[in-house]
């Protein structure tokens, strides 16, 4: 496949849905649209490249072969713990407060809003008392979430059972309950859209997860806007674990708050200065993990030290101190799949298989093409049962090997 065409396409795809190639497994691109180009009946990469450009139906169908959504209900489950305690604390104890607006964007096949409304309902929190708004660029994916039915891939580790009681025995796999479905108002729109619920009310927490990771700079200012324009002052941001607010030194009103492991944010009032050099790291109560005036260069001085410390200890079977040492590292210099991966290994080692996989997951998202990680989830997918998944981890970890050896 000729490199000028790819070019062509990947300045398409940045400009129109705003995605960063650099954020891609190496080769996927190529290859997705090659399959694209077999499905519509052409070998020219050139009139492709004109197609895409000339249709959306088209760019869309290519985003969805590259962009592969990796999401099940109460995936990390920190951010559901968190919301229910935000209910439970202002919600349930001042009914004087206004209606609770949730928005989940993207939501992808909806295991996300879904997860939100069935927290909101296992709190206590009436149904007449907030409402829950659903956002994604893909139609075949809202009406997948529309039609509530998930095979059991959908739903992983300890989290799953927040969802007992909810969902029947489907032909397909299980369906959710009609009356938690009804609590979710799901939308086709793009996030980079400038007049995105321009006349709405603003929300109170927004989650968008997993996002910002594949946005070039451009794009991810453009959302960075777009979450800034339909939050509430002193709402709440709810990121993923990859993602990262500001760059290329612009200003933002987001502010890390609260456990490290939600990846929560508050948007500051008008009044309140803007915090143009916050390295929005997550901060425990109103003090920052890493002071200010600290030179990133030694932040991850003493993160690589932390790690190799953690080496060390997870060698000599000092699993807890070697945990423990891994997290600071996180809290230095924030997530890297180095350090994820090291946890995930000493988790499986102690035998705990759910964080175990919880941590090589993260390290993939981090880093796509981790081998090593994609190997030990299709080893805990093959002990489970789900032999799909294991081979489609072993696919893209063959996919990985052949790259490096090519």
């Amino acid at each position: 496949m000729k490199a000028g065409g790819l070019h062509a396409i990947e300045a398409l795809l940045a400009d129109r849905i705003g995605l960063d190639p650099a954020a891609l497994p190496r080769g996927m691109l190529g290859r997705a649209a090659k399959k694209r180009m077999e499905e519509i009946g052409t070998d020219d990469l050139a009139s492709y490249a004109l197609k895409l450009a000339a249709s959306e139906p088209e760019l869309l169908a290519l985003t969805e072969e590259v962009v592969v959504p990796e999401t099940w209900f109460f995936r990390d489950e920190q951010p559901f713990a968190w919301l229910r305690d935000q209910i439970a604390a202002r919600w349930l104890k001042e009914p004087a407060l206004p209606r609770l607006r949730v928005l989940s964007l993207p939501c992808s096949s909806g295991e996300e809003p879904f997860s939100i409304a069935i927290a909101l309902s296992k709190a206590g929190l009436p149904k007449n008392r907030f409402t829950i708004d659903a956002v994604d660029v893909s139609a075949r994916r809202l009406e997948s979430a529309r039609a509530g039915v998930y095979s059991a891939n959908a739903f992983r580790g300890p989290a799953a059972t927040a969802t007992e009681g909810f969902f029947q025995p489907h032909a397909a796999g299980f369906e959710l309950d009609p009356a938690i479905r009804a609590l979710v108002r799901f939308h086709r729109a793009s996030a980079l859209d400038p007049n995105l619920f321009k006349s709405a009310q603003l929300y109170h927490i927004i989650f968008c997860r997993n996002l910002l990771i594949y946005l070039c700079s451009t794009a991810r200012e453009r959302v960075e806007s777009t979450l800034d324009r339909l939050l509430e002052p002193d709402g709440w941001l709810v990121l993923g674990h990859a993602d990262r607010l500001g760059g290329d030194g612009r200003a933002t009103r987001f502010q890390a708050v609260g456990d490290p492991a939600c990846f929560t944010y508050r948007k500051l009032a008008a009044s309140s200065p803007t915090p143009s050099a916050i390295r929005h790291k997550p901060i425990h109560k109103t003090s920052p993990i890493i002071p200010p005036a600290s030179r990133p260069s030694v932040q991850l001085e003493i993160a690589e030290d932390l790690l190799a410390e953690a080496e060390t200890l997870a060698n000599q079977k000092r699993h807890a101190l070697a945990v423990a040492a891994c997290e600071r590292a996180i809290q230095r210099n924030g997530p890297s799949a180095r350090a994820y991966h090291l946890l995930g290994t000493i988790h499986h080692a102690q035998g705990d298989r759910d964080r175990a996989e919880d941590c090589f997951r993260k390290t993939v998202y981090l880093d796509p093409r981790h081998e090593l990680s994609l190997l030990s989830l299709a080893l805990l997918a093959e002990q489970k049962g789900d032999h799909a998944a294991a081979a489609g981890f072993r696919r893209r970890a063959k996919r990985r090997h052949s790259a490096e050896t090519n």
